[in-house]
């Protein structure tokens, strides 16, 4: 595989199950390798403790009110790129300001526009390193 066509590993964090199953048939039409899916922030963190990721999508307002903010952190800290997929309207945490942000409804040319652009910014996918 060439670095273009490289395998990665992206984590959703996405309440509805249909719109984390059309990221992820999205994900690995383009060349993702692994894909996690979490459905409350609990699950995502959990997650992110036990395995590598090269990027992540993040619904910024899951069930029950719950905001993604902790993944958000949890991912900031370790260097994994992301971006915030919403229909939410409201204000974003000023400390995310320059976070990318997928708004719902989306197309999936905006969907794989948004995965390149996160998946630019990984030196060393994380398949690659979990298989070293």
């Amino acid at each position: 595989m060439g670095s273009r066509e490289r395998a990665w590993a992206i984590l959703i964090v996405e309440d509805q199950a249909i719109i984390a199953s059309h990221i992820e048939d999205v994900v690995k039409r383009i060349g993702g390798g692994f894909v996690g899916c979490a459905g409350r922030i609990s699950d995502a963190l959990n997650i992110l403790e036990t395995t590598s990721w090269d990027a992540a999508l993040l619904d910024l307002r899951l069930a029950h009110g719950e905001m993604v903010y902790p993944v958000a952190e949890r991912l900031h800290a370790h260097g994994i790129p992301f971006a915030f997929v919403t229909a939410w309207e409201g204000e974003i945490e000023s400390a995310y300001k320059d976070v990318p942000v997928l708004r719902k409804p989306f197309g999936e040319a905006e969907l794989e526009e948004c995965l390149r652009a996160l998946i630019a910014q990984v030196p060393q996918p994380a398949v690659a390193q979990q298989a070293a």
